[in-house]
């Protein structure tokens, strides 16, 4: 057992070693002040090509991606708010990455699919709680 959680562990940081090399320093060297937008926009059309179209979707993706567990946790008539949080997250965190556009943007692209409404999702860190706070708001 211990050989099967070392062996996950060593994954699990590749996986995140491989995210934070694209995304907090690759990504942004190319993409310059434009980095948010885009991400945004990439998260959108991610959402579209593995069909993501529900929040059970978007949890286990999150999960299969290593972005970090997300939950729902408010519901209302215009918008839903969503906690991102994990080892990932606390990681990504305390590295000074503030940067969750793609996650938004699966977010916004997913909710807008399963609502039929325009949505847009805003990103608060909370720092204090190693959490990502998700806001979608439908029009």
């Amino acid at each position: 057992m211990k050989l099967m959680q070392d062996k996950t562990n060593q994954t699990n940081e590749h996986v995140y070693f491989l995210n934070q090399l694209y995304r907090d320093f690759l990504l942004p060297e190319i993409l310059g002040k434009d980095t948010a937008n885009i991400l945004y926009w990439a998260g959108k059309r991610i959402s579209w090509h593995y069909d993501l179209s529900s929040f059970d979707d978007l949890a286990e993706f999150f999960k299969m991606a290593n972005f970090g567990k997300l939950e729902k946790v408010k519901e209302r008539r215009t918008s839903t708010t969503y906690e991102l949080s994990g080892q990932t997250v606390t990681d990504r965190l305390n590295s000074d990455s503030k940067e969750f556009a793609i996650e938004a943007g699966m977010i916004a692209e997913a909710m807008q699919k399963e609502n039929g409404r325009t949505t847009e999702c805003e990103i608060n860190i909370l720092d204090k709680e190693n959490k990502v706070e998700l806001v979608a708001r439908f029009s």
